[in-house]
C-alpha cells in the first residue's frame, strides 16, 4: 500500500468520528488554502512595493480610488457569482453563458457611475483622479465579467483547478502592479496598472473555463434573479467594507488613511486563509438541512477554539512581522494588533453558509443588512469625531453584532 493509500484510508477512518467527508475536506481546504496562501502573498507583495518605493500620499489616493471603485462595482451584479456557484453544483452549466450576459449588461452603468464621477473630478481640476475613475470606468466591468470563472470551478467542486488559476492569475497581477510602482510610483500609472494587469489576469483564465463549459447541460433561470438578490443583500456590506476609506479621506488626510488601510489589509489577508464558507457552500447545497444540522454547530465550536491562539499568535508576531516588512508603517501596529480581534469571529461564517445552501432570503437579508447598516452608521458617527479609531471602534462593534445575529438565526433553524 503507497503513501497516499495509507493517507486516504486514514482519513476515511477519521471521517467516521469526526461525522465529516474528511476527504473531501482534505482535498478541498488544501487547494483552498493554498489559492488563499498565494493570493494573500500576492496581495503582500503589492503592500511591500507600496511601502518602499511610494509616498504615503499615493499609497492613500490609490486606496481611495479602489474603495470607490468597490462601491460603484456593485452595478456590475457580483451577487450573480455566488449563485452561479449554486447552479454549476447541481449540474446547470449553461447557466454561466446566461450570467455573462447578465453581468456585461449591468457593467455599462457602472461605466456611465465611473465616466460621470470622472467628469466632476475634472471641473473640480484633478486631473489625477479623472484620469483614474476614467480608467476604473474601462476595466472593473470587464473584470466583473471574467471573474465568473471561478465561480465555475467552485461549483464544480474541482478546487485544484479554482485555486491553480487563481494563483497564477493573481501572481500576473501582482508581478505586473509590482514592476509599475517600482518604475513609476504615481496615482494615475500605479491605477491603471491595478485594473489593467487584473483584468488581464482574470481574462486569460476566463477564456480557459470558458471552453470547458458544457453548452448542451441545462440552465437555470432563477440563479440570475437569486443573483440579483444577493448583490442587494451585499450593498450595505459593499458599502461598509469601503467606505470607512473614503470618509477618512473627506475628514482627514491620504496619510491616515494609507496607515488604516495596512493596519486593515494584513488582518483581512490572514482572515481570507480560512476558508470555512467557499468549502461549505457546494457540500452544503447537496444536503438536507436538518440532516447536518448539529454536526455543523459542533464543527463551528471546534474552529471557534481554534481561532482564539490563532489571534494571540498574531499580536505577538505583528510588530516584528510590520519593522521587517512595512518599516514605514509601523504607527499601525496596535491598529492592526486591535483589528485582529475580527479573527476569532471567523468561525461564524460556518454557520452563516447555511441560509445560502438552503437559499434562507428572509436571514440573507437580515444578515446582510442589518449588521453593515449599524457598521456604516457607526463609520458616519466616530470616523469625524476619533478618526482611524473611529473606523476600528466601527468594524468590531458591527462584527460583533453581525456573530451573535447568525448564532440567534442558526438556533432557530
Amino acid at each position: 500500500m503507497t503513501i497516499k493509500e495509507k493517507l486516504y484510508q486514514f482519513l476515511r477512518w477519521l471521517g467516521k468520528y469526526t461525522k465529516t467527508d474528511m476527504v473531501y475536506v482534505a482535498e478541498g481546504s488544501f487547494w483552498l488554502t493554498l489559492g488563499r496562501v498565494f493570493g494573500s502573498l500576492a496581495s503582500f507583495l503589492i503592500l511591500v512595493a507600496f511601502a518602499h518605493f511610494a509616498s504615503k500620499e499615493v499609497y492613500g489616493g490609490y486606496q481611495y480610488i479602489i474603495s470607490m471603485a468597490a462601491m460603484i462595482g456593485i452595478l456590475s451584479l457580483p451577487g450573480i457569482d455566488t449563485a452561479l456557484i449554486r447552479a454549476i453544483a447541481k449540474g446547470k452549466e449553461k447557466t454561466f453563458f446566461l450570467c455573462e450576459k447578465e453581468k456585461l449588461k449591468f457593467g455599462f452603468f457602472s461605466f456611465l457611475v465611473f465616466s460621470l464621477i470622472s467628469v466632476w473630478y475634472f471641473f473640480h481640476k484633478n486631473l489625477e483622479l479623472t484620469i483614474s475613475f476614467l480608467i476604473a470606468g474601462i476595466f472593473l466591468p470587464l473584470t466583473a465579467v471574467f471573474s465568473l470563472y471561478l465561480a465555475f470551478w467552485q461549483g464544480k467542486k474541482n478546487f485544484k483547478v479554482q485555486n491553480r488559476y487563481y494563483v497564477f492569475h493573481n501572481f500576473l497581477a501582482a508581478a505586473l502592479l509590482f514592476l509599475i510602482i517600482f518604475l513609476r510610483p504615481n496615482l494615475i500609472w500605479i491605477v491603471f496598472g491595478y485594473f489593467f494587469a487584473f483584468s488581464l489576469a482574470t481574462f486569460i483564465f476566463y477564456t480557459k473555463t470558458k471552453n470547458k463549459v458544457k453548452k448542451e447541460s441545462g440552465e437555470d433561470k432563477e440563479t440570475i434573479s437569486f443573483g440579483k438578490h444577493l448583490t442587494i443583500m451585499s450593498l450595505p456590506g459593499t458599502i461598509s467594507a469601503q467606505i470607512d476609506n473614503v470618509i477618512l479621506w473627506q475628514f482627514t488626510n491620504p496619510v491616515a488613511v494609507a496607515s488604516y488601510a495596512y493596519a486593515l489589509r494584513v488582518v483581512e489577508r490572514l482572515n481570507e486563509l480560512i476558508p470555512f464558507s467557499t468549502l461549505a457552500l457546494p457540500k452544503m447545497a447537496e444536503r438536507n438541512l436538518k440532516e447536518i444540522k448539529g454536526r455543523i454547530f459542533d464543527k463551528f465550536l471546534k474552529l471557534f477554539l481554534f481561532s482564539i491562539p490563532f489571534y494571540i499568535a498574531y499580536f505577538l508576531i505583528c510588530p516584528y512581522f510590520f519593522k521587517i516588512f512595512f518599516p514605514t508603517y509601523l504607527e499601525s501596529v496596535f491598529y492592526s494588533q486591535i483589528l485582529a480581534l475580527i479573527l476569532i469571529l471567523s468561525p461564524f461564517s460556518l454557520l452563516s453558509t447555511v441560509f445560502l445552501a438552503e437559499m434562507k432570503k428572509r436571514e440573507l437579508y437580515m444578515l446582510n443588512i442589518v449588521p453593515q447598516i449599524l457598521k456604516i452608521i457607526l463609520f458616519a458617527i466616530l470616523i469625524p469625531i476619533f478618526g482611524i479609531w473611529g473606523g476600528i471602534y466601527s468594524i468590531l462593534a458591527s462584527q460583533i453584532f453581525y456573530s451573535l445575529l447568525t448564532l440567534y438565526f442558526f438556533q432557530k433553524l
